[in-house]
């Protein structure tokens, strides 16, 4: 199968996965089953035909709106369906017909789901988290059955002694526990002394962060997945310098801004900078690292 082909099929079926993701997205966070009732215009509750789910096109034909109720449809549907279709084609492109192509396919489903609702509710569904730790020691697991060397070696103190364990595995503990420390720590160095800012304080790390950066670290592995949180906060550090001035320039015209946003989604594009571009990445890191040592 060509590339060209094999894309276009995956974008196909991506945009197909996407219509299930916006689902996902409306109701985990209101703890709603994904499978029952069938898809339904939450408006007049309307059992919608095949011709209203037909991805991509049925929005456009419906000029995004339902076609019962005429109730406008929100944008978020087709921009899921179309980066869903969009991540499928260029993960086929990167990785072709393989085991980390349907790993890495499953879990930017997972990252799409943990953008939207951490970017509207501040939330990452635990669902998301889980889902990344399953496909994350699946993966391992199919490549130990391929006869693939898919073990990290960890060395254990004072025994001389490199203990065999799943990359997953590692992940899982290193990842998540470098998360839960920053989210332990910060919550005394942030929290606040007023009592009444005290009664509603929830800490500087929500705990979906570090449930993410578990399933993260399941998933790409312990060094991949560092470098994921590394683009991360690079990324946060840049768009919070700029939405502070773009706020203290909208306040001064009179407008209000937005300036709280979530790192879930911060971490998810660092995911998805990895998986898409994990080579070229280091290619850039040992040209940055050349510059700076003069090398």
């Amino acid at each position: 199968m060509s590339i060209w082909l094999g894309s276009l099929i995956a974008f196909v079926y991506g945009t197909i996965v996407g219509s299930f993701l916006n689902v996902c997205i409306y109701r985990l966070p209101n703890d709603q089953s994904v499978v029952t009732p069938p898809s339904h215009c939450p408006r007049c509750n309307t059992k919608l035909k095949g011709l209203d789910l037909v991805p991509l096109f049925s929005f456009l034909l419906l000029g995004r709106k339902c076609r019962y109720c005429r109730t406008p449809i929100s944008w978020r549907y087709f921009t899921v369906e179309l980066i869903t279709g969009l991540l499928f084609a260029a993960t086929f492109a990167r990785y072709g017909f393989s085991i980390d192509f349907f790993a890495y396919v499953l879990f930017v489903s997972a990252l799409i789901i943990a953008f939207a609702v951490d970017m509207d509710l501040f939330i990452i569904p635990d669902q998301v988290s889980i889902a990344g730790v399953i496909i994350g020691v699946g993966r391992d697991i199919a490549h130990l059955i391929a006869g693939d060397n898919w073990l990290v070696r960890v060395p254990i103190p004072f025994a001389g002694y490199h203990l065999p364990i799943p990359q997953s595995v590692a992940g899982i503990i290193v990842c998540g526990g470098i998360f839960y420390l920053i989210a332990y720590v910060s919550f005394y160095v942030f929290r606040p002394k007023d009592e009444e800012e005290l009664k509603d304080y929830e800490g500087a790390m929500g705990g979906g962060d570090v449930k993410l950066a578990a399933a993260t670290g399941a998933v790409l592995g312990v060094v991949p997945a560092l470098a994921s949180f590394l683009i991360a906060v690079l990324l946060g550090t840049v768009f919070g310098v700029a939405l502070i001035v773009a706020k203290s320039l909208a306040e001064k015209k009179g407008m209000p801004w937005r300036t709280e946003i979530p790192f879930g989604p911060y971490m998810v594009t660092g995911s998805l900078a990895v998986i898409l571009l994990h080579p070229q990445l280091q290619n850039i890191w040992a040209a940055w690292m050349r510059l700076v040592t003069l090398g």
